[in-house]
């Protein structure tokens, strides 16, 4: 006799890669609060949902859980768990959330693996099984994940970047002090970083300026991030890495806050094409504060239409891939 379809979100690096693991607890999230809207997904409304997990994890809505201790990781013993896993789970699609260093052979199942920067470095080969799809931000992304690593473009899905459903729900606190936010990854350049924290005190003399390195997941929840956010008069999205998602740079120009990013992310650069935010013309043009916040308000104004703010956004991207890979679940 035939399982039922099962669907299982492995929502480990929500808490393992706290910068880009926000993208994974918001999709939990948002498929929950989708349930019986436009953005629902038949696994979702017909209980066909479980999460893999860690001991602790805290989602919306009462989903099934596996839990357990064991890290992500790449070697064969950790293959060799997760397709055990899959097996005892009895669970029939698998979406995992991975940096593309630590994406592992896809298990005998159907499997979406979404695509998150490297922790380390590029990985030199990725396997490839028909069973196996990918979700990435941008379509420079998509790109790449097709000539670098010689997978099919019709095995590759684009999920454009969007805010996290609670700002729609979350005021700000009122400003104390104004400051300069700078949003870093854990291994950015600390001589350039150097320049720019210069150059922006010089000419922003009024601001302090505050580094935040993103892996730090206390300063990413809802209170912490609201007021960061409620003193921001100015802030850089400094992250270049492929397949990096923008969900902090998206959220402070929800907010209309001035933000300056580097032109070689991808995701933001495709989603603001003509934008007068970017590090290059900041650091050439030095644009005065009413010109940034006039380039910030053409840049929330795209973003809104693009649906960039809508708070079911993700969930409904998703089901859409969803149908696609599983049709009739």
């Amino acid at each position: 006799m035939p399982h039922t379809p099962r669907l299982c979100i492995d929502s480990r690096t929500a808490v393992e890669l706290p910068q880009t693991g926000i993208l994974t607890q918001e999709l939990v999230d948002q498929l929950v609060a989708a349930n019986g809207e436009e953005g629902a997904s038949e696994w979702i409304q017909k209980h066909r949902t479980v999460l893999l997990s860690h001991p602790g994890q805290v989602f919306s809505g009462q989903l099934r859980r596996y839990e357990t201790k064991r890290k992500i990781g790449t070697s064969p013993l950790y293959w060799l768990w997760e397709k055990e896993f899959v097996k005892t789970a009895g669970i029939s699609f698998f979406h995992r959330f991975r940096a593309i260093d630590q994406m592992n052979a896809a298990c005998p199942i159907m499997t979406l693996t979404t695509v998150l920067p490297p922790r380390k470095k590029l990985p030199f080969f990725i396997t490839r099984r028909p069973n196996q799809y990918f979700c990435v931000p941008s379509e420079k992304d998509l790109e790449f994940l097709h000539q670098k690593y010689q997978i099919a473009k019709e095995r590759i899905f684009i999920a454009k970047p969007s805010i996290r459903r609670f700002l729609h729900f979350q005021e700000l606190p009122k400003a104390e002090k104004p400051v300069a936010l700078f949003l870093v990854g854990e291994k950015e350049n600390p001589s350039q970083l150097a320049r720019l924290l210069k150059v922006v005190k010089s000419r922003f003399p009024h601001l302090e300026n505050k580094v935040i390195v993103m892996k730090n997941k206390d300063v990413l929840g809802p209170k912490v991030w609201a007021g960061l956010l409620s003193n921001a008069e100015l802030c850089f999205y400094l992250t270049t890495k492929p397949f990096d998602w923008g969900t902090l740079a998206l959220e402070t120009l929800f907010y209309k806050i001035p933000t300056i990013f580097n032109e070689e992310n991808a995701g933001l650069r495709e989603m603001l094409p003509q934008s007068g935010l970017t590090l290059t013309k900041f650091l050439v043009e030095h644009p005065e504060r009413e010109i940034l916040l006039r380039e910030t308000e053409k840049a929330h104004q795209k973003l809104k239409a693009s649906g960039a703010f809508e708070p079911l956004a993700l969930a409904i991207q998703y089901r859409e891939i969803y149908e696609k890979i599983e049709p009739g679940n």
